[in-house]
């Protein structure tokens, strides 16, 4: 007898460790699970805490269908990955940037599974109006890592994406071996960019969830990124928002600052 067929994902593309209340984390974009070691281990003592690698990073798969690859199938595939791990089980949600734009999908889409959200400068860059500034400086650099790319320069196209986020040069003073493995990223990116660019959903399809959110955001990051936030502080009924040094990457690079912040959040949830 035949059955429909559910995909099964790699063991080597999830963390699952610790006991308590599942806490799924997803990452940045040119990132993958093993950001969150830090954050993991302060927490393996009261959580189950499940780091998932999104689609193209890490060792996960990548998109079946790349030309039309949405934020919700990105969405989607974390949630098949929540299902197999925990049933019906509810989960705490921590996501920080690319993967802060993920999980607020993901959340609007099952809002009664996931008992709090913790954001990290989410790039929704939907919920940004075409007119604004700060979607036309997102919009160009999405093209010109496409143009990159068409041209076959993909240290071009890597070098531009990283440099916005985290300053001119910072691409070219890192290891070769750390630009290689960037380098190999970069495709998914223009891919996230798409998604995040074409997504339907705008800020008023948020404005009804009852979700606890911690939003976290920098003063040193690009314009994209600080006006999502302020759009989802006017948006979100249930948000509380604070600011941390150190620019958009501030949960891989200042870690110390920023882990304190969702253990704080999350303890008082649970309690």
């Amino acid at each position: 007898m035949k059955g429909r067929h559910t995909p099964m994902y790699s063991e080597q593309a999830i963390d699952d460790r610790g006991a308590g209340a599942p806490l799924i984390l997803l990452h940045s974009s040119m990132s993958d699970r093993t950001q969150w070691r830090k954050l993991g281990e302060q927490l393996l003592s009261r959580y189950r805490v499940i780091a998932i690698d999104l689609y193209g990073y890490g060792e996960s798969e990548c998109p079946p269908a790349p030309e039309d690859f949405t934020l919700a199938e990105e969405a989607q595939r974390v949630a098949r990955i929540i299902r197999q791990r925990l049933g019906d089980r509810r989960f705490h949600l921590i996501g920080h940037s690319y993967g802060g734009a993920t999980a607020l999908r993901l959340t609007h889409e099952q809002p009664s599974s996931v008992l709090s959200l913790g954001l990290y400068e989410p790039v929704a860059f939907h919920l940004l109006a075409s007119s604004e500034p700060a979607h036309r400086i997102i919009r160009q650099v999405a093209e010109r890592v496409a143009e990159c790319l068409a041209a076959g320069n993909t240290a071009a196209a890597t070098a531009h994406f990283i440099d916005f986020w985290s300053g001119t040069g910072t691409y070219q003073g890192l290891p070769a071996e750390r630009q290689q493995m960037l380098d190999r990223y970069i495709a998914k990116v223009s891919l996230d960019f798409q998604a995040l660019l074409r997504e339907p959903l705008k800020a008023a399809d948020y404005r009804e969830l009852t979700v606890s959110v911690c939003l976290l955001r920098s003063r040193e990051s690009p314009l994209p990124t600080r006006r999502i936030a302020e759009i989802l502080e006017r948006t979100l009924p249930r948000l509380e928002a604070h600011w941390v040094r150190g620019g958009h990457m501030a949960p891989i690079s200042n870690a110390g600052e920023v882990n304190p912040h969702w253990i704080d959040f999350l303890d008082r949830i649970r309690e």
